[in-house]
């Protein structure tokens, strides 16, 4: 009896710190995430956008794994978006697209993928040198812009 008692506690205790060591997995992959948010609009567009345009963009880097993650919501006052990009570009210039975003398999704008290639040394601490752009038919330069900043 003895011994089944000293086995039920070492299981027990095995599994509190392997949770105990998930969660500390989980708080240091958060710790090394950035965060930038923007407001997109019609009016921020080089060159015109939608005026009725409105969205809301939250792009996430990890630091130490290169994966980008994005959400585009609250998109309204424009026709239906066919593309969206993170570009590289200040307030009031245009700039080429550096990252692609894409829809999920459900049609939101949303996901996960690398971006190591152009993430290190270049967004993180430099948010306000990109914007968020989505496209759509009537505006194929772009219909709603924002650029990105790391303000919460």
């Amino acid at each position: 009896m003895h011994f089944k008692l000293h086995h039920a506690l070492l299981a027990a205790a095995g599994t509190f710190a392997l949770a105990g060591c998930a969660t500390i997995e989980e708080e240091a992959i958060d710790a090394t995430s950035d965060t930038y948010k923007t407001v997109l609009t019609g009016a921020n567009e080089v060159g015109g956008g939608d005026p009725d345009g409105y969205g809301r963009a939250e792009i996430s880097v990890s630091d130490g794994f290169g994966q980008v993650c994005w959400e585009i919501k609250d998109v309204t006052g424009i026709d239906t978006p066919t593309a969206a990009h993170i570009h590289y570009g200040r307030a009031g210039t245009n700039g080429p697209p550096v990252f692609t975003l894409e829809r999920s398999n459900e049609g939101r704008w949303q996901g996960c993928k690398d971006g190591a290639e152009w993430t290190q040394n270049r967004l993180q601490g430099n948010p306000a040198d990109f914007y968020v752009n989505v496209h759509n038919a009537a505006y194929p330069n772009g219909a709603i812009r924002g650029q990105l900043s790391d303000m919460q």
